[in-house]
């Protein structure tokens, strides 16, 4: 009882039902609000805390696509869960509402470090990306070719 109590409190809950809340999409996020009752002695404590669950972006290809869909939607925090501050403050200079960018895919002939493209009328748009499938990939680059 005192270990379910435990992971109750540390996890919130998320974690320790046994049950996969997972709705199987990759690059999506969950809030929820947790209204788990954990007992200790003779004291009752309620948690309202909310649970989010992050972005992994376990590919690069996985990443990239979020980060400029999180772009076209005008959502700079979804955006910087698969890249750097300086990435997303480049790319959010202009507005990426009704963007009509292209993915051309990922080149990963360094496999450390991919480079993955989009094209654009007028131009291309290239993304550094750092990480590993475990750890999770970012954007941690962004340079644009016009042409």
């Amino acid at each position: 009882m005192l270990a379910a109590a435990v992971c109750a409190v540390a996890l919130v809950g998320a974690a320790c039902s046994g049950s996969d809340d997972s709705d199987g999409t990759t690059g999506s996020s969950t809030t929820r609000s947790s209204t788990t009752t954990t007992t200790f002695g003779a004291s009752t404590i309620p948690d309202t805390t909310p649970a989010t669950v992050g972005i992994i972006c376990t590919t690069p290809e996985d990443a990239v696509q979020g980060i400029v869909a999180a772009w076209g939607a005008n959502d700079r925090a979804a955006a910087s869960r698969c890249a750097t501050i300086p990435v997303i403050d480049r790319l959010f200079q202009v507005s990426g509402v009704g963007n009509s960018w292209l993915f051309q895919g990922c080149d990963r002939s360094d496999p450390g470090v991919p480079v993955c493209a989009f094209s654009y009328e007028g131009g291309a748009a290239f993304f550094t990306m750092e990480g590993t499938e475990a750890a999770g990939w970012k954007a941690t680059k962004l340079e644009f070719l016009a042409d």
